[in-house]
């Protein structure tokens, strides 16, 4: 929203820099006595497109923004609906199913997020490095059976959970928590 603002502003200040110049150069001209009107026309085509080129490049900075925050919300969408899987997962592991009873949902959980990490922001992309690496330990330990695996699968869990936005005071998404 600020950036909008900000944007907005650098248009408006072009523009009136726009209208100084033919001023100035109105001004000039008279003084001159020379017939204007081409001058004038060719001053207003050049601020016209100076105008507009900022508003393209504004209107196209607020689209990347829009798409980078609607896919930050996918990820965090695809974050509670991978901590809801998992839970179910991890009462079915307490209930005493085995891993491989159980792998082909944690796979299938670990490919929503792949996929909705893909298209995010950067920022949150490097994130998606360590749910990957806990995803690997949970399958590794699990396979070799090197550790409980509720204890690992806690592990998982608590790292899907860790990075969720909250609302600050004012009502703005807060970054996200480490």
């Amino acid at each position: 929203m600020e950036q909008d603002k900000k944007q907005n502003s650098s248009i408006v200040i072009i523009a009136i820099i726009a209208v100084l110049a033919l001023a100035i150069a109105w001004f000039a001209f008279n003084r001159s006595g020379e017939d204007l009107l081409p001058t004038v026309a060719n001053e207003a085509e050049d601020a016209a497109e100076a105008v507009a080129d900022a508003a393209d490049d504004a209107a196209d900075a607020t689209a990347q923004a829009t798409a980078d925050a609607a896919a930050d919300a996918r990820v965090l969408a695809a974050r509670a609906e991978a901590q809801a899987e998992l839970a179910a997962i991890e009462a079915r592991i307490e209930a005493g199913e085995t891993y491989d009873e159980v792998a082909a949902d944690v796979q299938a959980i670990e490919n929503d997020l792949q996929m909705a990490y893909a298209n995010a922001s950067v920022n949150v992309q490097a994130q998606y490095q360590d749910i990957a690496a806990a995803f690997d330990n949970f399958e590794n330990e699990a396979r070799d059976e090197t550790a409980d695996i509720l204890d690992v699968f806690a592990g998982l869990t608590a790292l899907i959970s860790a990075d969720v936005r909250t609302n600050d005071d004012e009502g703005n998404v807060a970054d996200y928590q480490d």
